[in-house]
């Protein structure tokens, strides 16, 4: 392939002309050429995230377990309980169940810390921003065979959210509510795309 100089000019049939400016760094690539390299994308597997996974065919009916709570934050585990099925169901990847004894696959969890840290501070040296931070130990266990297989596990799954408290008002604790709320959505979509994206 001939690249040629921005400005240089080709001579055609004794006739010069000048080949139209292209922005810099674009190069001209013939449609044949194009076309290889949209092919071999779409055959490389790229996808949208958390939309495709290489999940065995057999595995159609999912069981959420209720997650365990040994953190100190009431209610956390039922917040990440609802927002992981919510989530799963978004998906549609698999038909929720109401018990482990019909499922293919179960998905348990244990919220093994939650804690709130200041990150930003005001002049008075008082805090203005926290950082509320949820570590779980998760497992995606496949219950088709003989014996449970684990397909998927991280002891230290983690997300992370940041939220602002106002000094002079004493909404402090409804704050870390919305930020549980806020941080039980993102843990789910996290949770999920992770394990989609590891198939």
């Amino acid at each position: 392939m001939k690249i040629q100089v921005k400005g240089e000019r080709e001579n055609v049939k004794g006739k010069a002309r000048s080949r139209p400016r292209l922005p810099f760094g674009v190069l001209r690539l013939p449609f044949s050429a194009f076309l290889a390299v949209v092919t071999l994308s779409g055959a490389c597997g790229y996808h949208l995230i958390g939309q495709s996974s290489s999940l065995p065919a057999r595995l159609q009916k999912l069981y959420v377990v209720p997650f365990v709570n040994q953190s100190n934050r009431a209610e956390l585990d039922q917040r990440l309980t609802e927002q992981v099925s919510q989530e799963w169901v978004r998906r549609g990847r698999f038909q929720l169940v109401s018990g482990a004894e019909q499922a293919d696959v179960v998905l348990s969890g244990t919220v093994v810390a939650a804690a709130s840290s200041p990150v930003q501070f005001d002049q008075r040296g008082r805090a203005t921003q926290f950082q509320l931070t949820v570590v779980a130990d998760v497992q995606f266990v496949d219950r088709t065979g003989e014996k449970p297989v684990v397909l998927w596990s991280d002891k230290r799954f983690s997300r992370s959210t940041a939220y602002q408290v106002d000094v002079n008002t004493t909404d402090y604790f409804d704050r870390e509510v919305e930020a549980m709320d806020l941080l039980a959505r993102d843990f789910a979509r996290g949770l999920v795309v992770t394990i989609l994206e590891g198939f």
